[in-house]
């Protein structure tokens, strides 16, 4: 059962995370992007808040890595 999330990454740009999340979805596996909703109040305030950052499930994370090394 998947249950618990981490974050993975996060991506100074919005675009970076974007692409991240959709080679995941692609070769089916889960994520989500948090704090993305601050890219509209401008980038020093996306970058002070760490940037956007793409979530995963823990059980995942050796397929993800694997995935994105080769995405």
């Amino acid at each position: 059962m998947k249950d618990k999330t981490i974050i993975y990454k996060s991506y100074e740009l919005y675009l970076d995370a974007v692409y991240a999340r959709d080679i995941l979805k692609q070769n089916g596996i889960e994520s989500f992007l948090s704090d993305d909703a601050m890219i509209p109040l401008g980038v020093a305030v996306s970058q002070s808040m760490g940037g956007t950052k793409l979530h995963i499930f823990e059980d995942d994370l050796p397929k993800v890595e694997e995935t994105l090394a080769n995405g």
